[in-house]
């Protein structure tokens, strides 16, 4: 199989179209295999499920995980003894607060150890995640079995606004990099016109605009600030779309106040925001009604935890979202801290009818989306709220900081902007940073991207 990839991979990009065109035929069950299959048929079963069923799912799921990694690995083998944990009792979700929690440096410090030994290298493959730091992490996921019931779980998602798995067409506008400066490219593979986000001028977005309005593709899969850019320009411009698409869904990164109501109005359409992580242990998916998340208990268990650590019930209460994934039984990750914040909201008082957990407020990893003043405070960008007009005549902006109580906004000049606008910025801005948290301008012709291609607000290079 993996002499077939490279073959393929070798091969001139028309001919890969041609094979993926034949490949993308296939019914998703025989793409993706049995566990597709099996995933795809649970979540339609699941669908009318009570809190009680879904609870003894949950239990199950846990209880056959925490036995592997005890029997499989040294790491949680230790783990488990030191903290007294007898993972063949497990019957109450309660007692999972008995088991130490993980994160990135453990993972780094502890990867051997915590890989199963049921597994051979043929078996697994290696993932590295993003970040603007250089601090990426490498870990492992399972062949055949991760990545299906992934997509089977997106596909499910998805396909409740619309959405025809292997058979609607999507617009993919996140982190592709086209060769030869290719602004878009089609892949028959997956039905998808994938859209280069790199060089977003006015220019290229006017083609943009012109290649959309021919295709007429009906579902966009993008970065909240890729789409973001594009919007802005058509409210700005009023270069539209000639149709209404039916959805976009969004994926990876914060959305911030007032950026929703930028793209919906640009595009006709409603924006779904889904919460995950590379690492794959929780998800959450935006509700079609509301401005907030619901947990998909079937893919693993999610937990916050408070600056101490412990369990947080109540609703209102910001927290650590801890996960423990269901897929991977290479490298189990078993309440894994994921450095994203948030809150539970009462489902009493929603209007969606969700009678599951609700998350409110996400906020993104701890130091990429936080600011850090003199004091050691942090003040992440959901606090400060840019739906401003101060910032009309800016295209773009971003802050860099490398010191705390010291950041440097970055500013892409739009047309007719003046010295005017730097005095206001600086004016609201300020005032929303406080004493402790000193910023300067700097004007650039580009802002600047993660290595995985996602635009970040905050680069953050403090230690």
């Amino acid at each position: 199989m993996n002499k077939l990839r490279k073959i393929y991979h070798a091969l001139p990009y028309p001919a890969r179209n041609i094979i993926g065109g034949l490949y993308g035929s296939l019914p998703q069950k025989i793409k993706y295999g049995p566990e597709y299959a099996k995933m795809y048929k649970l979540l339609n079963e699941s669908a009318n499920w009570s809190q009680d069923e879904i609870h003894d799912y949950q239990i199950k799921q846990l209880r056959n995980l925490l036995i592997h990694a005890h029997e499989t690995t040294r790491f949680y083998n230790r783990q488990f003894n030191e903290a007294g944990f007898n993972p063949y009792k497990f019957n109450n979700l309660d007692d999972l607060s008995l088991i130490p929690t993980i994160d990135k440096e453990v993972i780094r410090n502890n990867l051997s150890d915590m890989l199963s030994d049921k597994f051979s290298n043929r078996q697994r493959f290696q993932i590295t995640t993003g970040g603007t730091t250089g601090r990426q992490l490498i870990f492992y996921a399972q062949k055949q079995l991760t990545i299906p019931r992934e997509k089977a779980m997106y596909d499910y998602l998805w396909g409740e606004v619309g959405y025809i798995p292997g058979k609607s067409e999507m617009v993919v506008l996140r982190n592709n990099v086209l060769p030869d400066n290719k602004l878009w490219r089609y892949e028959k593979k997956n039905r998808s016109l994938v859209l280069d986000p790199f060089h977003m001028t006015d220019e290229v977005c006017h083609k943009f605009i012109n290649k959309l309005n021919k295709e007429k593709i009906p579902f966009f899969h993008v970065y909240p600030s890729s789409i973001l850019m594009l919007a802005e320009y058509m409210n700005r411009t009023g270069d539209r779309l000639t149709y209404k698409p039916l959805a976009i869904f969004a994926t990876s990164e914060n959305l911030y106040k007032g950026q929703r109501e930028i793209i919906e109005n640009a595009f006709g359409c409603r924006m779904y925001m889904s919460y995950g992580h590379s690492e794959m242990c929780s998800l959450a998916n935006g509700c079609a009604l509301e401005d907030h998340y619901h947990i998909e208990e079937l893919y693993g268990y999610t937990e916050l935890l408070d600056k101490n650590r412990d369990v947080i019930n109540d609703s209102g209460i910001m927290g650590e979202i801890t996960a423990t994934g269901f897929n991977n039984y290479v490298l189990p990750l078993i309440r894994y801290r994921t450095a994203d914040y948030a809150s539970y909201e009462e489902c009493v008082k929603t209007k969606c009818g969700f009678k599951g957990r609700i998350l409110k407020d996400i906020e993104g990893r701890w130091l990429q989306e936080m600011l850090v003043t003199s004091q050691g405070n942090k003040i992440s960008m959901t606090a400060i709220n840019f739906h401003s007009d101060v910032f009309d005549r800016v295209k773009y902006y971003q802050f860099y900081q490398n010191t705390p109580g010291l950041v440097t906004m970055r500013i892409v000049k739009g047309k007719d902007y003046t010295i005017d606008d730097e005095v206001a910025i600086k004016s609201a801005v300020q005032s929303k940073l406080g004493e402790y948290l000193k910023m300067d301008i700097q004007y650039v012709n580009e802002v600047r991207r993660a290595a995985s291609g996602k635009y970040r607000y905050i680069i953050s290079e403090l230690d």
